[in-house]
């Protein structure tokens, strides 16, 4: 495997526009991220009970009806704001992996922020037509008791 520096510079562009769109709430061009069969999971390990516990998998379909519900649920009035790693990439040709760090802040409307979860993105890249997308877009969270119960991927 090799990285080119313009393919590892897309891909990092890649996990940084994932974080500002989702910050953003812009969930169009947040799906646009996902190839055609992409998936985006969510998990976390279990001490108690010893397994990794898979909250949430979706194909593009369905996170887009997942999103285009989110404005009928009562809503987490707070805004959110990734701070992620530069990921570690391995690409070859239009394939590759990338697995970067990320901690998730919460600032509510009174002000205050605080940490809301830390985890890591595991992904699965394509691409396709010179452009980088997810085939599959895994989140591992560290983080498993939250504040506050969010419609929203992370």
């Amino acid at each position: 495997m090799s990285t080119d520096s313009a393919d590892f510079h897309a891909v990092c562009e890649l996990v940084q526009r994932t974080a500002m769109l989702l910050d953003e709430e812009n969930f169009d061009d947040w799906l646009a991220l996902f190839d055609d069969g992409g998936t985006y999971e969510l998990s976390a390990y279990s001490s108690e009970i010893r397994r990794w516990m898979t909250w949430q998998l979706s194909d593009r379909d369905a996170l887009e009806k997942m999103l285009g519900d989110v404005e009928e649920h009562v809503r987490d009035p707070a805004r959110r704001r990734h701070v992620v790693s530069v990921p570690l990439a391995s690409l070859d040709a239009d394939r590759g992996r990338a697995t970067s760090h990320f901690s998730l802040f919460r600032t509510t409307p009174d002000g205050q922020s605080s940490l809301y979860l830390v985890g890591r993105y595991e992904d699965h890249i394509v691409k396709r037509d010179g452009v980088w997308r997810y085939s599959a877009h895994k989140v591992v969270l560290d983080t498993r008791v939250l504040d506050t119960f969010t419609h929203i991927p992370v």
